[in-house]
């Protein structure tokens, strides 16, 4: 019986090494596609309007619409081809009627579209080779010549498996701390100067619930709104639940008076503890991480020092 658990067990496990393999080549194929763009023929879309996409905390993502409509819809939901995204240097410039040359290659067809697709690919190609590394690993070690070579080099190979895991981990934190901080700059920058207070038109809407399709939930709504000079600002906000559900139609919004894409929504609400607890959870993670780095740190230089992780107590006190 044991053996049948053993061969079930290792078969589900190529499995998944096959499926992860099988992730890794796809992701591979649509990013090769995406390098290979720039050498594909270039055409033209005419712009019939651009709109601005604000996540929870700033972060704002810039868009040209070629289809009529589409920008009084949430960004994304919009059909493959009929927005792409832009820098805000040209969007700042962009007018209506205005051509956008690019060419098209799946869902991109602008730079920013291929250098935002091509981030995503190179971290899911990551992702999928975290499982297959192991696995192969896994295997090797459980070979018996392996196993005794491995035993002979433990001292060197364990202070370089030490240096990744430690170097991957790091890199890990680092990378939080950088969205951390953008987030925090962002909701200042939002926050300071002449604020203008408005109301803006709830033209669309998207929530999604589904808490076994990603992390954590999502809710977006599609505004309109005219700033200080009367011009027309169509803008996706990601938003908390109870700001999504509370308001139906418009909404008041504020926002500084040099910048209306940077647009805020205060207050909070109980309902809401939950939703930002899982929006910041993995920021929590990052600083809990980072004090057990720091504190093992500590540790290892007093193990240097002392000969051991733990301070003796002294015989005065024992007595």
């Amino acid at each position: 019986m044991e053996v049948i658990k053993r061969i079930v067990l290792y078969l589900i496990g190529i499995y998944v090494f096959i499926m992860f393999v099988n992730g890794f080549i796809d992701e591979s194929k649509q990013l090769y596609s995406l390098v290979q763009q720039q050498r594909n023929e270039q055409v033209e879309q005419m712009v019939h309007g651009k709109v601005a996409d604000r996540d929870l905390f700033g972060k704002v993502n810039y868009y040209a619409i070629f289809e009529d409509g589409a920008d009084t819809n949430v960004i994304h939901k919009n059909r493959p081809r009929t927005y792409a995204e832009i820098s805000r240097n040209e969007f700042e410039e962009l007018n209506v009627g205005d051509k956008v040359e690019g060419s098209i290659t799946g869902r991109a067809f602008s730079n920013e579209d291929i250098r935002s697709q091509i981030y995503v690919h190179l971290i899911m190609m990551g992702v999928s080779l975290v499982y297959p590394i192991f696995f192969i690993l896994y295997q090797l070690i459980h070979i018996p010549a392996v196993g005794r070579w491995l035993d002979r080099q433990g001292n060197w190979l364990g202070r370089l498996l030490s240096i990744v895991f430690i170097g991957a981990l790091c890199s890990g934190l680092l990378l939080s701390y950088i969205s951390m901080g953008k987030n925090i700059i962002s909701t200042i920058q939002a926050h300071s100067g002449k604020q203008i207070e408005t109301t803006a038109l709830i033209t669309d809407r998207e929530a999604d619930d589904n808490y076994g399709r990603y992390e954590r939930s999502y809710y977006y709504l599609a505004l309109e709104f005219e700033d200080q000079d009367g011009d027309v600002i169509n803008l996706t906000k990601e938003v908390s639940p109870s700001i999504y559900y509370n308001n139906e139609s418009s909404v008041e919004i504020s926002y500084p008076e040099e910048y209306p894409y940077r647009i805020h929504m205060d207050g909070f609400n109980v309902s809401d503890t939950f939703f930002y607890f899982n929006v910041l959870i993995i920021y929590g993670i990052t600083i809990v991480l980072t004090l057990l780095l720091i504190y093992a740190a500590f540790l290892m230089r007093r193990k240097k020092k002392t000969g051991s992780y733990w301070l003796e107590r002294k015989k005065s006190d024992v007595s």
